[in-house]
């Protein structure tokens, strides 16, 4: 019988010493669009399928005597093969990419035995969100995707309610879930008018300088209405140690700022939010944004953040002091956009409909709304 490994399990070996060797099936077209990765880059094969069933046995002995998973798009090919070949060492990845693409890694940033901040990682698109809260009392959440549901069983567990879910900016790289779960629990979706003017649905819009209270937990809203990455892009402060700095800039770079057309100008706009709005915030603020671009920067715990002092003085691209320079290095180094990036927009305004199915392809691949001093 063969073996299965679920996403989870996978999900915390990936990053480790003990991650597996991976064996993917899929066409080699779909493998190049996105693949499993860990922190180190992972031993991988890529073989199709159906050139595997042409010789079984030639492929089974090209695989190693550690642990070995085999993946395809659903788990359905992987595990016929898995069998085939049937060795101790292979396991079939339950669910495949389409499974690998939902899962969703809880990580502790702070806790004090009433209190918590959870970031919540998407390994298979390199997105974060996060949980803040209180043990039996309200709770938030901050950028959420994949599935309403995970952050329901989250906030079950821990014997919380979910009253707010908010989004620091509209998502061009997958859907939002923010306005669904919030409707799941009837609660209030935030996000800044300067992002949802066009939006079709009813949302509270955020306010610069306004407080939200879960616990004893304050989260307060900065860099409301700055455009740069987008003309709504805004920061939470949370606690008085995090900064969720949504696609505004990253542990490595910034959010790139031509989804809306206006590629100088909110080059220009990205440069005042960085220091005008940023710089005189505290720099032990621990940065904790909604995408990475590699699971490299990621810490030892798993967990991805940067000191702001830290980001705003070494950063090869947040640290340039001068306007003129920051914008030429930007607009020089961007790259096409993927195109479906403007249908997810209009998803995410509600302008547009698209069902599990078309949620599904829409999103396939990782985020590209970073620009990064190696660009």
């Amino acid at each position: 019988m063969t073996t299965a490994m679920t996403t989870d399990q996978l999900a915390l070996l990936v990053d480790g010493p003990d991650s597996p060797f991976i064996f993917d099936v899929r066409a080699t077209e779909q493998f190049e669009r996105w693949r499993i990765e860990g922190k180190t880059r992972l031993d991988v094969l890529n073989v199709p399928y159906w050139t595997v069933l042409e010789d079984t046995d030639t492929y089974a002995d090209r695989l190693p005597a550690r642990p070995v998973v085999v993946v395809c798009g659903h788990g359905g090919s992987s595990g016929m093969i898995a069998e085939m070949m049937d060795l101790p060492n292979v396991a079939n990845l339950d669910g495949g990419m389409k499974a690998w693409a939902r899962t969703l890694v809880p990580r502790t940033l702070w806790e004090d035995g009433t209190h918590f901040v959870v970031q919540f990682d998407r390994l298979a698109k390199g997105c974060l969100s996060y949980a803040v809260g209180m043990e039996g009392g309200p709770m938030a959440i901050i950028d959420p995707a994949v599935d309403p549901a995970i952050y329901q069983r989250f906030a079950e567990a821990r014997g919380a309610t979910i009253t707010d879910t908010f989004d620091t900016h509209l998502h061009a790289d997958h859907v939002s879930v923010g306005l669904s779960l919030a409707e799941a629990v009837s609660g209030t979706y935030h996000i800044a008018e300067g992002d949802a003017e066009q939006a079709r649905f009813n949302y509270a819009p955020l306010r610069d300088g306004e407080e939200f209270l879960f616990g004893d937990v304050t989260l307060i809203v900065r860099s409301v209405a700055t455009p740069g990455h987008t003309p709504g892009s805004t920061s939470l402060e949370v606690a008085g140690r995090f900064l969720m700095t949504g696609d505004a800039v990253f542990v490595t770079g910034v959010g790139r700022p031509d989804l809306g057309g206006e590629t100088e100008p909110w080059a220009k706009d990205l440069f005042a939010t960085i220091h005008n709005r940023l710089s005189p915030l505290d720099p032990a603020l621990d940065v904790c944004p909604a995408h990475y671009t590699s699971r490299a920067e990621s810490h030892d715990d798993g967990t991805v953040r940067r000191k702001l002092g830290d980001l705003l003085t070494n950063d090869p691209v947040v640290s340039i002091a001068d306007e003129a320079a920051f914008v030429e290095h930007v607009v020089t180094h961007l790259g096409e956009p993927p195109q479906v990036y403007d249908k997810i927009r209009l998803v995410n305004l509600g302008l547009e409909h698209a069902d599990t199915e078309a949620v599904e392809e829409l999103e396939v691949g990782r985020n590209e709304c970073a620009l990064s001093g190696d660009a």
